[in-house]
């Protein structure tokens, strides 16, 4: 059996079907995106990692990252629960490079590539490097949203339950399960998760 070529996976799309890249579209995906620089690398590893909207990570201050903590705070869109998270130590890594060489100044994470005073990247610079990314990674059809459509297909793959999905997406609607979940829960959780992305990023 010939394996798949890199792109959307078959019979998938926006119509409320799968969206995800597989563990070769990945592969090929950061590693790409490591010949693009730290700051892409940094960009759609975050985005992948936690799952992020690319309005959250576009929106990502200097005040949201905690070194000293190894930790990163995430605002969520759309009524969802801001969260604060460990960093994996390969995060932390890549932040710290990215830093060394990032414009001064700027209180976003990323800065505007036209405004980089006072700006952050735009929504649609995220996307349109993205793309320009996963052209030179092979792959076609997918969009930014997808890393996160991703996550949540490894986390559910991987037995997590809805309400440990929703709670590391940050979604609103089953935020109210939070203190369901134990802080041994918490913690079994997020190290999973770093294990299932450690080959990625």
């Amino acid at each position: 059996m010939n394996a798949r070529k890199l792109g959307r996976p078959k019979g998938t799309g926006t119509n409320g079907r799968a969206r995800y890249l597989s563990a070769d579209e990945l592969a090929a995906f950061f590693a790409a995106a490591k010949r693009a620089g730290k700051k892409w690398d940094l960009l759609f590893g975050l985005t992948f990692y936690f799952g992020m909207r690319v309005g959250e990570v576009v929106a990502l201050r200097i005040t949201d990252v905690n070194l000293a903590a190894h930790q990163l705070t995430i605002r969520a869109e759309k009524g969802g629960h801001t969260r604060t998270y460990d960093l994996p130590e390969r995060i932390e890594k890549k932040l710290k490079a990215w830093f060394k060489e990032r414009p001064e100044g700027n209180p976003f994470l990323f800065p505007s590539r036209t405004c980089p005073r006072t700006e952050p990247l735009s929504r649609v610079g995220a996307q349109k490097m993205f793309y320009v990314i996963s052209q030179k990674a092979g792959l076609t059809g997918h969009s930014i949203h997808d890393l996160r459509h991703t996550a949540a297909s490894m986390m559910a793959q991987a037995g997590d339950n809805v309400v440990q999905i929703a709670r590391w997406l940050r979604q609103k609607q089953v935020a109210s399960a939070e203190r369901y979940l134990s802080d041994i829960d918490r913690e079994k959780h997020e190290r999973d998760m770093e294990q299932r992305a450690a080959k990625f990023l």
